[in-house]
């Protein structure tokens, strides 16, 4: 039996802005050298924080997938708001990633959102993520500690297309992050 694996993934997100970029490649290289952690640097271009995974296919998605997708997005109404991570540590499988501080909840509420608009009614809506960053992939793990803040302003989110296993992310998509905050009923943050 031969097993076929996903060669593309859709997935909705929001890129830090280059100077960001640099502060966190900056925090990254600081965390390895005090910790001795060694592994897989994401790269710069790379760096970005999941809303939303979108999927798994075997083919590139059409122009006409991505569109539709763009489309249902923009139910999802947030104003520009900052993110400020604080801490790093180690996941599951070694990803060394920044998290907590400022503007998780933001995060949190338009990964909703996104679910809410892109999975069908009647389909299981599995929570979504802790928002968090990876920095790294390392068989040292490294266990929660306190970092320099590094903040920026979400502007808008990016629907990334991603070649698995070539390194390539494209981003096929923007929505600018305008009008009201959003709310959900039934969630606190």
């Amino acid at each position: 039996m031969i097993t076929v694996r996903p060669t593309d993934r859709l997935f909705f997100a929001v890129i830090p802005d280059e100077k960001t970029v640099e502060a966190i490649c900056s925090e990254r290289r600081k965390l390895c050298e005090k910790t001795g952690l060694t592994g897989a640097d994401v790269l710069p271009e790379h760096l970005h924080v999941t809303l939303w995974h979108v999927g798994d296919d075997i083919v590139p998605p059409t122009s006409g997938e991505i569109d539709a997708l763009i489309q249902r997005a923009c139910d999802v109404e947030a104003p520009p708001f900052q993110i400020c991570f604080r801490r790093a540590k180690s996941l599951g499988r070694g990803a060394l990633v920044l998290y907590g501080g400022k503007g998780s909840a933001d995060l949190e509420a338009i990964s909703i959102g996104l679910r809410n608009v892109l999975v069908r009614p009647d389909a299981e809506k599995k929570p979504p993520s802790v928002p968090h960053m990876t920095l790294l992939r390392s068989e040292t793990i490294l266990p929660p500690r306190a970092i320099k803040p590094i903040a920026w302003t979400a502007r808008e989110i990016v629907l990334v297309h991603s070649l698995l296993g070539k390194g390539i992310h494209r981003h096929v998509g923007r929505l600018p992050l305008r009008g009201r905050q959003l709310s959900l009923p039934g969630f606190d943050f």
